[in-house]
């Protein structure tokens, strides 16, 4: 009988996966435990590895019990390296009696990942005084047909998110990955500076706060005014029913982003699995 078992490696302040990584599969018995497999996260960073039966049934263990050691990518490049240590285990959460198909999210701290962290995007905030600078400039390299007023500037945009995540999602395993898009329109006469959009998952329902969602992956893109963009988003499958949400904001109009996600919101849209 074939066993599998499948999962995504994340630093876990950013949500953003971490490749590279090798991760090891031990059956824990009484006195000794057994490696069912190894195998090394993906860009994304998901992994799966499978193992039978025969790699961990005795006389009286019919189902594993089961817990990951992750490994730097150092080890990852020479798996036969002698005394290297662990960056992560799961040794405290053994998942015992595990199924034929089992799937791991594991969210590591930023300073145990160390130089396995995944780069850090920087997004410089320009001085107050700098905005009409950047806007004159813009213009000059991104022409677009609205009423411009050089001293005024221009009135704030009106951000619109839309989206068609589609049915196909619902058919989705957990721990299976797909790519979503979402569509920002700039309604307003005014450019939209450094939006950011965003793919959560999270649980059903309305009156979940943000911080019981997870952050999927994010873009930070540049609107004109009357342009719409479709963002091209990953999400990996995380509950077996909840609801995925699309976000968009602009960071210097709305500086504190969102702390519900509501139904009705023109800069949220979401569908429930």
């Amino acid at each position: 009988m074939e066993f599998t078992i499948t999962g995504i490696v994340r630093e876990k302040e950013s949500k953003r996966p971490v490749p590279g990584l090798l991760v090891r599969a031990f059956d824990k018995d009484m006195f000794v435990s057994d490696l069912l497999g190894d195998a090394i996260t993906a860009s994304n960073g998901t992994f799966a590895l499978g193992y039978e039966g025969k790699d961990f049934q005795e006389l009286f263990e019919k189902r594993p019990d089961i817990y990951l050691d992750i490994f730097g990518n150092a080890t990852a490049k020479d798996p036969g390296r002698v005394g290297d240590k662990t960056i992560y285990t799961t040794k405290r959460h053994i998942r015992f009696n595990a199924g034929r198909r089992e799937f791991f999210l594991i969210e590591i701290p930023h300073d145990e990942l160390g130089e396995d962290a995944p780069g850090t995007v920087i997004v410089p905030t320009p001085e107050p005084g700098k905005w009409k600078e950047f806007i004159h400039d813009y213009i000059k390299t991104h022409p677009v047909d609205f009423h411009y007023n050089s001293d005024k500037g221009f009135i704030s945009p009106r951000l619109e998110c839309t989206s068609n995540f589609g049915p196909e999602i619902r058919d989705l395993n957990i721990g299976d990955s797909a790519t979503v898009t979402v569509r920002v329109t700039n309604k307003g006469n005014g450019i939209s500076f450094a939006s950011y959009v965003e793919i959560y998952e999270g649980p059903g329902g309305y009156t979940h706060p943000r911080k019981e969602y997870k952050l999927c992956d994010y873009r930070i893109i540049t609107i004109n005014p009357g342009q719409t963009v479709g963002v091209k988003l990953n999400w990996n499958r995380l509950l077996a029913h909840g609801r995925i949400v699309g976000v968009c904001f602009d960071p210097f109009l709305d500086p504190r982003g969102f702390h519900l996600f509501e139904q009705y919101n023109d800069h949220i849209t979401s569908v429930h699995y």
